[in-house]
Parts: C-alpha cells; structure tokens; sequence
C-alpha cells in the first residue's frame, strides 16, 4: 500500500515535469506567430503534424535514449545548443517576417517539426526530462516491482497528457487569433521573436555550462590546465 502511494505521487511529479518543461503555453504563443496568414485547416494540419512529430520523439527517447548517448557519446550540451542554434534562426524570421502567400505555405510544411516540434513541445530539455524520468524508473525496479512500474506508468502517462495539453492550445488559438486582429498578431509575433531569441541564447549558456566540466577535464587530462 505504501508502495502505490508514492507510485501515484511518482506519477504526478512526473506529469508536472514533464508539462512544465514542455510548456503548453510558449508553444500554442509561437503557433499563433508562425501560423499568420493561414486557414483554419492549414494551421490544424500544422498541429496534428507537430503532434504526430512529438510523439514519436517523445517514445523513442523514453525506449532508447540512454542508449542512444551512449552509442553517439553526446550528451545534454549538445542537445542544448542545436536546440538554441535552431531557435534563433527561428527568432530572426519572426522579428523579420514575410506576408506573402507562398510564404504562408513554406511554413506550413516547415514548422510543424522545427520549431514547434523541436524545440518547443518535444525539445532538449523535455527529451532529457524524460529520459531522465525513465532512467530512474528503471532503478526502481531494484527495489519495488510496484514503485518500477507506476514510475514508467508516469512517465508515459506525462507525455501523452502533455501532448494532449499542447494540441488543444494550438487547436484553440485561433480564437485567441481573432481577439487580436492584425494589430496585434503583429505585435505578438514580434515580441514572441525576441523571447525565442532569449531562450535560445539561454540553451546556447545551458548547453555551454553542461559540456564546460568535460572540456576542462580533456585539458587536465592533456596537461593544458592544471
């Protein structure tokens, strides 16, 4: 009985990590700025694509992504600074945007991977939560089947409810679309591009301070730095 309980607060710790990090709110923002000009079936397609790309991001790290680290020999760094790299050239188009129809169907086919996909809903820092999430799940097994299994229970139960969470903001944000009128998707889309310019310059220092100990043990190890 003690097991379940904290299996069950396991699960939910595990769901608010996994939302939080994700965070619903940013990506339906950025989906009001990127999907300007289009119809309501295009900016649907858009987000059942992006969904589509989330999920199959988000399960396959959850089954392999300790594995694939180690296979590749990368880490969080540098899932972090391709994240901000990513981003900022996204920053740029949003503080620069073009209006033009063909434009409008460009993005279509562009951002429903890069960067509502990635980096946003299914990002470096929700990839690592969950599989950081899964890797202690595994280390319960050591010591309660019970406590194993809720835990992997939870993290499968986060990402779906934070997909879920993500689709029907984006879903809705056309109604949040209408409220502003031009004026204000305007104005939206360039304030959103200079805080997507923030958080990328802010995965560029993460992923820098993640792989800094390495770098400095490499020196040591050659006899650069003492």
């Amino acid at each position: 009985m003690n097991d379940l309980v904290i299996g069950m607060e396991i699960i939910v710790a595990s769901i608010i990590s996994i939302i939080v990090i994700s965070n619903p709110v940013s990506t339906s923002a950025i989906f009001i700025a990127l999907t300007k000009g289009m119809t309501s079936g295009e900016r649907r397609a858009v987000a059942t694509k992006s969904i589509r790309y989330s999920i199959g991001i988000l399960l396959f790290f959850s089954l392999t992504g300790l594995l694939v680290f180690e296979l590749f020999g990368f880490g969080i760094g540098a899932f972090r600074i391709a994240g901000g790299v990513l981003l900022f050239s996204t920053a740029v188009g949003m503080l620069h945007p073009k209006d033009s129809g063909s434009e409008a169907e460009e993005r279509s086919k562009d951002i429903a991977l890069i960067p509502l996909s990635i980096p946003f809903t299914s990002g470096p820092g929700t990839i690592v939560t969950v599989v950081v999430l899964m890797s202690e799940a595994m280390n319960r097994f050591g010591g309660s089947t019970t406590l194993g299994l809720l835990s992997v229970l939870g993290v499968y139960i986060g990402i779906f409810v934070t997909i879920f969470v993500s689709f029907r903001m984006m879903i809705n944000s056309e109604r949040i679309d209408r409220f502003l009128g031009e004026g204000g998707r305007s104005v939206i889309t360039r304030l959103m591009g200079l805080l997507v310019m923030a958080i990328s310059i802010q995965f560029v220092i993460n992923g820098i301070k993640d792989i800094l100990p390495e770098f400095a043990q490499v020196l040591r190890d050659s006899g650069m730095l003492i």
